[in-house]
């Protein structure tokens, strides 16, 4: 069985998602990339999916020393973005995890602007004071290309941002490759 994609520059010569093992035969010249294999009748390999799959082989390029998971070093934060200043953004954060998007995640910021690009190509841009908001956040090596996009007030988008931001520079601001849980509070 195979399946017609846009064509993604990114996705390599083989993936393994699910047990089951695909290539990926692309042509920027018809602009898809075909995904056939191994796959069992019926599996649907959607863009997620390959984002991903293409965030897991980038954290493999992170030195482990970069990289925090006991929770106590100066590399881990915790950022808790507000329902309460920021209601339409949290509830994107909880929907966006609730289907399988990752609450731990890589800062990267140098790739911001090209993986929001990426992933707020998906929607045109919005009206007056609405904006497009992306989880993962494009500040994330798992952000871009894949990341769940919605509209939202402008007011309610840049809170968020400035939650996150602050809780980022707090007690100093935290370093590439750092490990940081994104939740919801009150």
């Amino acid at each position: 069985m195979a399946f017609v994609l846009p064509f993604l520059p990114e996705i390599g010569a083989a993936l393994a998602e699910g047990g089951a093992m695909l290539w990926a035969a692309a042509t920027s010249s018809t602009g898809v990339a075909v995904i056939g294999g191994a796959a069992t009748a019926g599996t649907i390999i959607t863009a997620n999916e390959i984002a991903k799959s293409r965030a897991k082989e980038k954290l493999k390029d992170i030195p482990i020393a970069q990289t925090c998971t006991t929770g106590t070093c100066p590399c881990a934060r915790m950022v808790i973005i507000s329902r309460a200043a920021s209601p339409q953004a949290a509830r994107h954060i909880d929907e966006a995890q609730a289907s399988g998007y990752p609450k731990t995640l890589t800062l990267d910021r140098p790739g911001t602007i090209a993986r929001r690009r990426a992933a707020t190509s998906v929607l045109a841009p919005g009206g007056p004071g609405i904006e497009r908001d992306e989880y993962p956040p494009a500040t994330f090596l798992e952000g871009g290309a894949g990341a769940s996009v919605r509209y939202m007030d402008w007011l309610d988008n840049r809170s968020a941002g400035g939650q996150l931001q602050a809780q980022m520079n707090r007690p100093a601001p935290a370093t590439e490759g750092c490990r940081v849980t994104i939740t919801t509070g009150p």
